[in-house]
């Protein structure tokens, strides 16, 4: 007996399959859907309400989570943003009426914080490097050097194998096959992290291990304590592995590289997040000022 097949249209339908189809990098994603589906689950996606949308975040904005305290105005955006990468996926796939409007529309979201803008400073990040050396994971000096030098995320790092590193040629790199964004990105890498590939590939040599593996080569290292541990060495307050991606960005603004070309090196679809950095690009616009009126 054939089992006869629908195409999903209830909200827990429709979030199974992009769940399914829909690679995830932000681990959170699956939980914060839930929180949809737990509610308007068995409701079709296409008879979604802006009243729902309401009342779904208010109960975010006033109830308690786990540790007693109630979810700030970006943690609620976060779910919001969860329910909205479904929908998306479903107009993508046609599984909702041409010309529906999504509920979430008019519905503002809670104003972003700003974040903060820590950076390393060279001397800040001599130190850290001379403080990795110290810890008992070998790869933890190429991994902090590689941050800073590409400014990639702690996912893309941790998840390049032997064979996304290019060391030969006029333009050595490293390639990530997919970023938080979605999209493929190349970094070109310096001599010195070329000469630290080398000295490592003698370690480990499989094109298709991880690079930043420990005991489990299949498995990425969980070197959170290390870099702690050499922060603290290091005299560092206020860092954290994201620091190093600020780090990255902050050194080519202050450089005089312009904002798109830091878009660009950081894989930004948007320029709203590297508009922080532009405070640090005044030597770039006053050279072309300069250049301009002089």
């Amino acid at each position: 007996m054939k089992t006869e097949y629908h195409s999903p249209q209830t909200v827990a339908e429709i979030a199974a399959v992009f769940l399914s189809l829909t690679p995830m990098r932000d681990t959170m994603i699956r939980p914060r859907l839930s929180f949809w589906v737990e509610r308007f689950g068995t409701k079709p996606l296409a008879e979604l309400t802006p009243d729902d949308i309401d009342a779904g975040l208010a109960e975010l904005e006033t109830s308690p989570g786990k540790n007693g305290k109630v979810k700030s105005g970006p943690t609620v955006n976060r779910y919001r943003m969860a329910l909205q990468s479904a929908i998306r996926f479903a107009k993508q796939k046609r599984l909702l009426p041409r010309g529906w409007v999504s509920p979430l529309q008019d519905i503002p979201q809670h104003k972003e914080n700003p974040g903060k803008l820590r950076f390393l400073t060279p001397d800040e990040e001599r130190r850290l490097m001379d403080a990795a050396r110290l810890q008992s994971w070998v790869l933890l000096p190429l991994l902090i050097r590689l941050a800073i030098v590409t400014g990639l995320r702690r996912g893309a790092l941790l998840s390049l194998c032997w064979r996304d590193v290019v060391l030969d040629g006029d333009a050595p790199h490293v390639a990530v096959e997919r970023t938080k964004n979605g999209d493929s990105h190349v970094s070109p890498i310096t001599p010195d992290l070329v000469q630290e590939f080398r000295r490592m590939r003698r370690i480990k040599s499989e094109d298709g291990e991880l690079i930043f593996s420990g005991k489990y080569r299949n498995r990425p290292h969980d070197f959170r304590h290390g870099f702690s541990e050499a922060c603290r060495t290091a005299s560092l307050e206020g860092v954290s592995f994201h620091t190093l991606r600020h780090t990255s960005c902050s050194r080519l603004a202050q450089a005089g590289v312009d904002i798109l070309a830091i878009a660009e090196h950081a894989g930004h679809r948007s320029l709203t997040m590297t508009r922080r950095y532009s405070h640090l690009c005044i030597k770039g616009r006053a050279s072309t000022i300069n250049n301009v009126f002089a």
